[in-house]
């Protein structure tokens, strides 16, 4: 049975919401999460270059990390999948720095996962090779199911990988152009009725 690809940011961690204090409270800016149009947060916060540096510092801080809240019903949803047999793959395109800190936090809401994986999905800066795959390793991997909240991303694993999508429902997602791979949905519970048990 293959594994169950599930990202971590805005799917399973309600990150942005809290990404959204943090530009509150160091630029004394106010973004309503219904606002954010795009993935790049650069753009959607309408930050410098040395802003956004800064800002995504603040972000992968651990204290910061470790105060995101679980998206709900993720938890229970992932617990379902692994009484059914399913294994869980958690992979995520955050900083190589974040490592233990995303770690630890999965570990403190208890989150059921047989994989975590770092890939280097943005081609972001500061990205340690010994600790995330590139997107060529990572195309080479096989899932049953992909959860995701990048457009990117969703294209590339139904487009290129040929793997079924849920897209969770975001601001920066719904002007996408799906393909027949990609479903949209609005909370881990319908996901939950809709996928097959093994």
């Amino acid at each position: 049975m293959l594994p169950i690809y599930v990202d971590l940011d805005d799917v399973l961690s309600d990150t942005t919401q809290s990404f959204i204090k943090i530009l509150r409270r160091e630029f004394g800016k106010n973004v309503d999460f219904e606002d954010i149009f795009s993935f790049d947060l650069k753009v959607s916060f309408n930050l410098s270059d040395s802003e956004y540096e800064h800002f995504f510092y603040r972000a992968h801080q651990p204290e910061v990390i470790m105060e995101f809240s679980p998206i709900e019903g993720a938890i229970g949803v992932l617990g379902e999948w692994t009484k059914l047999g399913y294994h869980v793959s958690i992979v995520t395109g955050r900083l190589t720095s974040a490592y233990e800190a995303s770690l630890d936090w999965l570990a403190k809401h208890k989150v059921p996962y047989h994989a975590f994986t770092m890939v280097d999905k943005y081609s972001r800066k500061n990205i340690d090779s010994n600790i995330a795959i590139s997107m060529e390793q990572f195309s080479k991997m096989k899932f049953c199911l992909a959860m995701e909240d990048s457009t990117m991303m969703a294209q590339h694993l139904s487009q290129k990988m040929a793997i079924p999508v849920a897209l969770i429902d975001r601001p920066w997602n719904r002007n996408a152009n799906l393909n027949h791979n990609i479903t949209r949905y609005t909370s881990w519970y319908d996901i939950l009725n809709d996928f097959p048990t093994p």
